[in-house]
């Protein structure tokens, strides 16, 4: 039980990566606040992780709005009294020629893929600071260091994720706040590759789960050699399956 004792929040957790975390984080012994726009994904979650043996707190919010950024947070330290770990993942995806995607969509995107993480950073930081520790894990992708047709909106929401990310590890190193990013290294299945992949690419998609060993890994790390730095899941998963134990070798995956 890696996380016991450990409070999670995770954004985006109604389906796909998030969901994974937050049961992954569960399983490992986190109290887990999961985290998502749509009250139905999260009526799921709570039935998968009942099944399980699990329990999972949920909440309905826009990460985008600050108030309910804020009050996200004050219900995590109402309940458990601190928090320990930060997973922000909610994102969503537009794949269109710059001359067509709308100032409306680019803004929407903006605010739930780059101002969501800014807020709810914003919101943990002095807790995390008053602990002196945690940790904050940022989801990105391949598009937040190159440039892929049709994501004029996308990417630089990634780009933008990336530069908050060795930001924050910088400002918030001498608190033993850990801020990292983690990319997931492999093709998944998530709302959001139902709606952008083709035919050939979903042969090769893999359920989420099999990521969560790996942000587990991350949240329950004490090296401070994590901060600052950009993870591939899927091969930091591979990596723990050969060498289960925790110590700089999590470094391997890093670039």
């Amino acid at each position: 039980m890696p996380l016991n004792g450990k409070v999670a929040l995770v954004t985006g957790a109604g389906a796909g990566l998030g969901r994974a975390i937050a049961l992954g984080y569960a399983a490992a012994g986190a109290q887990v606040l999961a985290i998502s726009l749509h009250a139905h994904e999260l009526d799921e979650v709570r039935a998968t992780a009942k099944r399980d043996g699990l329990t999972i707190s949920t909440l309905t919010s826009d990460v985008s709005d600050a108030e309910e950024a804020d009050a996200a947070v004050r219900t995590a330290i109402d309940r458990w009294g601190r928090i320990d770990i930060l997973v922000n993942n909610a994102a969503i995806i537009i794949v269109k020629p710059i001359e067509v995607t709308s100032v409306e969509e680019w803004d929407r995107l903006l605010a739930v893929n780059l101002r969501g993480p800014f807020l709810y950073s914003r919101a943990c930081v002095p807790i995390m600071k008053s602990q002196r520790a945690g940790v904050i894990i940022n989801v990105s992708s391949q598009s937040g260091v190159k440039g892929f047709i049709g994501e004029a909106a996308y990417c630089p929401s990634k780009f933008g994720l990336e530069g908050l990310t060795y930001t924050l590890a910088l400002e918030l190193e001498p608190w033993n706040i850990r801020v990292l990013t983690v990319h997931p290294g492999v093709g998944m299945q998530t709302p959001m590759s139902r709606t952008t992949y083709d035919e050939e690419a979903r042969k090769t998609w893999q359920d989420p789960a099999i990521l969560s060993p790996a942000f587990v890994a991350l949240a329950a790390t004490e090296d401070p050699g994590v901060s600052g730095r950009r993870f591939n899941a899927y091969e930091l998963t591979s990596q723990l399956e050969r060498e289960p134990q925790l110590d700089n070798r999590l470094w391997v995956s890093s670039y």
